[in-house]
């Protein structure tokens, strides 16, 4: 069971990586399908999590906003690897950790702001959309927490590696 719980929260930063992946491919799937209650339902729940990185990416090229895109899905499969295997790579695990947990921690800081909507655009034509599976905020600070347990996890790893070394060389 503990070995089940602690590859769950190894898994955290795999959820933010996805996280943001899965609001960049709403974009993707909204700019295709506009019309679609499933694209606005999609987009308008991943928006308050990833606003920054989607009004940055938005605006960039074609490459640019795809090549984050996968850049996202490959690092999300890496911590699956990293989570099954812990034992492995320990600094990429910490890496990999602590990226996601930058990230999840502007990600909650910016929910925590209380905006209205964008100053620059004006989304009073936007379809009322029921999507009630998650709070943004309580989701958002869940797995801000998930992912901070990932990281004390990638710390305790390598500190028993480091003590382990130097058992080994007495």
């Amino acid at each position: 069971m503990r070995a089940f719980v602690l590859t769950i929260i190894r898994l955290g930063p795999c959820g933010a990586y996805m996280v943001a992946a899965i609001a960049l491919l709403s974009v993707a799937l909204l700019c295709n399908a506009p019309s679609s209650s499933f694209a606005w339902a999609l987009y308008t729940t991943m928006l308050p999590m990833t606003r920054t990185l989607i009004l940055t990416l938005v605006n960039a090229s074609d490459v640019v906003f795809w090549g984050v895109t996968l850049t996202l899905l490959v690092a999300a499969a890496i911590g699956g690897y990293l989570a099954v295997r812990p034992e492995r790579y320990l600094q990429l695990r910490f890496i990999h950790a602590h990226a996601a947990l930058v990230a999840s921690g502007l990600a909650v800081l910016q929910i925590s702001q209380s905006s209205a909507g964008f100053a620059s655009s004006s989304f009073a034509q936007l379809p009322p959309v029921g999507w009630p599976v998650v709070d943004g905020s309580s989701a958002a600070f869940a797995l801000f927490v998930l992912i901070f347990l990932a990281c004390l996890s990638a710390h305790v790893a390598i500190i028993k590696s480091v003590r382990s070394a130097r058992h080994r060389t007495k």
